[in-house]
């Protein structure tokens, strides 16, 4: 699978490798609104989670990608008992999805 995006987060306390993915964003023949990508979550390189985000525009398919991996992000730590290390960075401050998507890209 070939992604546009592609983050790796290496765990501190085990050998878990976590990928987040986004594949290439088009717009689909049956239903010309909407763009659409894959976007998945990869755990020693098998997938574990996957979604399709969709929107109006190719920004709204960033932007649920970006709520996906933010929302996976701060989920998974508590499901599988790990620790990420995020550079000295909290999940909050890494993916801040309490600040508007126009405040992330301006800093």
């Amino acid at each position: 699978m070939k992604f546009v995006i592609h983050e790796t987060f290496r765990t501190v306390n085990t050998d878990d490798v976590f990928e987040f993915g986004l594949t290439e964003i088009s717009k689909p023949q049956d239903d010309e609104d909407l763009y659409r990508a894959d976007a998945v979550i990869i755990r020693n390189q098998k997938v574990i989670s996957r979604t399709k985000p969709s929107g109006m525009s190719e920004f709204d398919v960033i932007r649920s990608f970006l709520t996906y991996v933010g929302i996976n992000l701060r989920a998974l730590p508590r499901d599988y008992a790990i620790e990420f290390e995020l550079y000295g960075l909290t999940p909050d401050q890494y993916i801040p999805l309490t600040k508007s998507i126009r405040e992330m890209f301006d800093e």
